[in-house]
């Protein structure tokens, strides 16, 4: 016992050292760069060029994440939770890599879309979090503005979003749909004048008191999850692609 318990001090120990090495050798090459910049504009060196990443590339290059990512995304099924807390898809864990999509940002044109979902797989991105779509600043945003309220989608936005979720999909990217983020609800939607004086964070919390705001979002969510996308044939409640959905975000009695 002593022996072996000696052996797992030692194997702790090196792992540490190990950790201690790379972070050094990290901090020191931080420093040396920090350094020739700074030199290079004292005029000491060479020219500083620029750094610039195209948005658009999605090249095969040796560095290229794309490959490592099953597609199209939900192949294997549904991603779920196992009964040790971790996501699961097809009986295999899988781990997220995400970013976020706000705003008008989730509604691009399609050969844009076709673009972004190809360069986000290239990092290695595997989900996207559909963010702010309900947002009034965003221009545009799922509503349809004409029709004076928040009760009924827009059919471009919706379109735009259905053919950008396809090629996301396509690349083996997932999707995080986000319900209620950012919407204002209005005397138009069949409420009370008095709600337009809530500030918008705090209309979130209506729903947890009064019931005709909880329909409103239940309206919603109906809408946006029993849309058939027509680029996929299935429904957003039905898509596997689609590994989560938020209902609420960031708020809640203990939040």
């Amino acid at each position: 016992m002593a022996i072996e318990l000696g052996r797992h001090l030692s194997s702790r120990v090196v792992v540490e050292y190990v950790r201690r090495s790379l972070l050094a050798a990290v901090l020191l090459a931080l420093i040396l760069a920090l350094a020739v910049v700074m030199r290079t504009r004292r005029g000491g060196g060479g020219r500083l060029f620029e750094f610039y990443l195209p948005w658009d590339d999605s090249s095969p290059t040796p560095v290229s994440l794309a490959g490592f990512s099953e597609k199209p995304a939900g192949r294997s099924g549904h991603v779920y939770v196992g009964r040790d807390g971790h996501l699961y898809v097809g009986g295999r864990r899988i781990r997220f890599l995400g970013v976020n999509i706000c705003g008008s940002a989730a509604f691009p044109r399609k050969e844009d879309a076709e673009k972004i979902a190809a360069r986000l797989a290239k990092f290695g991105v595997n989900i996207v979090r559909f963010h702010h779509m309900d947002a009034p600043w965003a221009d545009p945003n799922i509503f349809d503005e004409s029709s004076g309220g928040t009760r009924k989608l827009d059919s471009e936005s919706l379109d735009r979003l259905d053919y950008f979720i396809a090629k996301l999909k396509e690349n083996g990217i997932y999707v995080d749909l986000n319900l209620l983020v950012s919407r204002r609800f209005r005397a138009s939607d069949g409420l009370p004048p008095e709600v337009e004086r809530v500030e918008w964070k705090d209309q979130q919390v209506l729903g947890f008191f009064v019931d005709r705001v909880l329909e409103l979002e239940k309206e919603y969510a109906r809408q946006l999850l029993t849309h058939r996308n027509p680029y996929l044939a299935t429904t957003y409640a039905e898509e596997p692609a689609v590994a989560i959905v938020e209902v609420v975000n960031e708020q809640g009695l203990v939040h």
